[in-house]
């Protein structure tokens, strides 16, 4: 690296790891630019909602959360004599919402990059899934329903299209680069915005999480790692999905790391169904849990790259998901170093797992080829990327 560029990295939530999977990467990102030689500048809006002590890998700074934002920004860009800036949130810097409205509003030159990490159109193609309520248990709870399913959704679905098409639009006017996740992702981008300028879209997958860990024990324990929220994880579907084999496999034990507003209503579930090999453990470090399990399971809506299943391959667990959206196609090749299952086929899934848990040489066999499938995503590579894209702006 001959040159020193200064970029400013910019998340509105701050870059706790523990948080979730945005900040996670945008904490790991910053370390590993500063790594290769950049300057790096951390910029968010809020802290961290878990009240943890953040150790930040350089300076961080937040935004004055009133109309000074403008001049705050473009003060911090001279002064701080920023190349580029890196902008986690679709839009937060310049767009419909953002601290400038329209590119020409901000008076710098600087560069900006625009990085998506969610899978829209995965959404809004399960979005009767992703969105659904259950009134049936409620006074006029059929009435209730057929309004909710047949008139609310379909009128926030084809608005939530628009608003999908008029921020793929501003992105591409106001943005310089425009990174996705997945080479799925640019088609599904082109789909929302025709007129889209391709030159300025790119593929960066996230890296690894883990710069080195331990090999799985391989204990017979499957394993969920994420947020407690059904609508968008489906933990509810991993629970009727382990109904279907936990009595086959008494010694066997399912573990759910995780919290969020659906544990109680989750933990509920395990109880009617009468499971007796499920423990929900809260929110736990996961590399305890990777380095004793076997299967990893996802049975997410969609997401935009699903860095737990990376982080399970690392670790030699193998991992299943729902074929849902893009990016899981890049990270997982069916039936080599896991299982893809058609959305949202619970049975399928189940007798999956199934082969998993009973055939120890396919075990064995897959295990070792999600190893080698997580080097494809290692810091080194996965970095060369980033500053081939920041020298090239």
């Amino acid at each position: 690296m001959t040159t020193k560029k200064h970029i400013l990295l910019y998340n509105s939530n701050e870059p706790l790891p523990q948080q979730g999977g945005m900040e996670r990467v945008t904490d790991l990102l910053a370390k590993a630019l500063l790594n290769v030689g950049y300057e790096v500048t951390l910029l968010c809006k809020y802290s961290n909602r878990l009240g943890k002590t953040y150790n930040a890998p350089t300076d961080i700074l937040y935004l004055p959360g009133n109309k000074d934002n403008r001049r705050f920004l473009e003060t911090l860009v001279i002064e701080r004599n920023i190349y580029c800036i890196i902008d986690q949130t679709e839009g937060d810097i310049v767009g419909r919402f953002g601290i400038f409205r329209h590119r020409e509003d901000f008076k710098s030159k600087v560069k900006l990059i625009a990085v998506q990490h969610n899978s829209t159109r995965a959404i809004l193609d399960n979005y009767n899934l992703a969105f659904a309520k259950d009134f049936t248990q409620t006074r006029w709870g059929t009435l209730k329903q057929f309004f909710y399913d047949n008139v609310f959704l379909k009128l926030k679905y084809y608005h939530s299209v628009c608003l999908t098409k008029r921020l793929y639009r501003d992105l591409n006017t106001n943005y310089d680069r425009i990174v996705t996740l997945s080479s799925s992702f640019i088609e599904d981008f082109c789909f929302y915005c025709p007129k889209a300028d391709r030159i300025k879209l790119f593929t960066i997958p996230n890296f690894n999480t883990f710069e080195s860990c331990e090999l799985t024990t391989a204990q017979k324990h499957v394993l969920f790692v994420g947020r407690l929220r059904n609508c968008v994880k489906g933990v509810n579907k991993l629970l009727r999905i382990w109904n279907k084999v936990e009595s086959s496999f008494a010694d066997w034990q399912l573990d759910i790391v995780g919290d969020g507003e659906d544990r109680d209503v989750l933990e509920m579930q395990a109880q009617d169904l009468g499971l007796e090999h499920v423990t929900f453990h809260g929110f736990q470090n996961p590399a305890p849990f990777y380095q004793r399990s076997r299967i990893f399971c996802m049975t997410s809506i969609y997401e935009g790259f699903g860095m737990v299943l990376t982080e399970a391959m690392q670790h030699g667990v193998v991992p299943m998901a729902f074929n849902s959206y893009g990016s899981v196609t890049d990270i997982i090749d069916d039936d080599i170093n896991g299982f893809l299952v058609k959305p949202f086929d619970e049975k399928e899934y189940a007798d999956k797992l199934v082969v998993l848990m009973s055939n120890e040489d396919k075990y064995t066999k897959m295990s070792r080829a999600a190893m080698t499938k997580s080097v494809t995503f290692s810091k080194e590579i996965i970095v060369e990327k980033w500053c081939n894209l920041v020298e090239n702006l």
